[in-house]
């Protein structure tokens, strides 16, 4: 669908990091369009630029904050959870994650969960699924870094088990569902970047 939009003279693309999404791209340039990636980049490709936060310092911002709360807890595993994607915004994110933890918190351990649905109500069903298994200790979990969409079925999924309270939840993008959750104590933290600005 990409490589058919070569009838203007620029694209804004939110776009997963994948070979034909960059021919898609690198044709386009070619043809004389000009394409900025949004959010999540495609790189390898022609794109002119890049906007959007720096995912890897966000994934970092996460660890840290997951970190020190864990410190308090006296337990040693953080979820690292997302969905089935190619965006390498979110790859950067998990990325950022993984390296503050390894780096600054040895003692705790990064356990991915399975890649969960984009939709909250089936990241709730994945997750309590995940839970409910003999594969995580749900009384070690210290907390959780969901680095793309499904945060609410995510928070839904820690209550349901009664976690809330003892597993600090770390969420992307200040919705009001997130506001909601947040002074309900589902959400300890939200990653926001200002699209607007």
């Amino acid at each position: 669908e990409l490589a058919q939009l070569g009838e203007c003279d620029g694209i804004a693309v939110m776009a997963p990091d994948l070979t034909p999404v960059k021919l898609a791209i690198n044709e386009l340039v070619r043809a004389g369009v000009h394409v900025v990636t949004l959010f999540s980049d495609v790189a390898g490709s022609m794109r002119e630029t890049h906007i959007g936060a720096d995912n890897r310092a966000a994934g970092r911002t996460a660890g840290l904050l997951l970190g020190r709360m864990s410190q308090a807890s006296g337990r040693d595993t953080l979820l690292l959870s997302s969905q089935a994607t190619r965006l390498s915004g979110e790859i950067e994110r998990r990325i950022g994650f993984a390296q503050v933890i390894e780096e600054r918190f040895p003692k705790l351990k990064v356990q991915r969960t399975p890649d969960l649905p984009a939709g909250d109500t089936g990241a709730c069903r994945a997750l309590l699924r995940y839970l409910r298994s003999d594969s995580v200790d749900a009384a070690r979990i210290a907390g959780l870094y969901n680095v793309g969409s499904g945060s609410a079925g995510v928070a839904r999924a820690i209550e349901s088990l009664g976690l809330t309270g003892n597993v600090g939840v770390v969420a992307h993008d200040f919705t009001d569902e997130h506001r909601a959750l947040l002074g309900a104590n589902g959400l300890a933290y939200v990653l926001h970047q200002d699209i607007h600005y």
